[in-house]
């Protein structure tokens, strides 16, 4: 028991300034999404009628591999902002925390990096 006031016991502690930034990420990117997604589906509804090359020579038009890799990039740095709320709020031990964020992390960009390599390969015809 500590018979310094609550106050007193946060006072000087500060914040990380990181969190309106975060905020305004997340919203930025599920902004950025809503129009990307329904493009996405968009095509999708009319490639499934298509051959295979045809939906290879779509998606080597530069607009199509730029709309994909805005998408790719999007999808999974919004994913990873809200992964990390969820791991700050839900997970109690400092050194655990930490860990799964660094995992989740490393997990995102090695998944974007996969993703953006496939769509530039399927850009340049390989």
């Amino acid at each position: 028991m500590s018979l310094r006031t609550p106050l007193a016991q946060v006072r000087g502690l500060g914040s990380a300034q990181e969190g309106a930034h975060h905020w305004w990420m997340q919203r930025i990117t599920a902004g950025m999404l809503i129009p990307l997604f329904i493009w996405f589906v968009g095509t999708m509804v009319v490639l499934v009628t298509g051959s295979h090359a045809e939906a290879l020579e779509f998606f080597r038009s530069p607009i199509a591999a730029g709309a994909s890799l805005m998408l790719i990039i999007a999808i999974f740095y919004h994913a990873a902002l809200g992964l990390q709320v969820v791991i700050e709020d839900y997970v109690s031990a400092e050194g655990a925390r930490i860990f799964a964020i660094v995992v989740m992390r490393f997990v995102m960009i090695l998944l974007t990096a996969i993703s953006v390599v496939s769509v530039f390969s399927v850009a340049v015809g390989g």
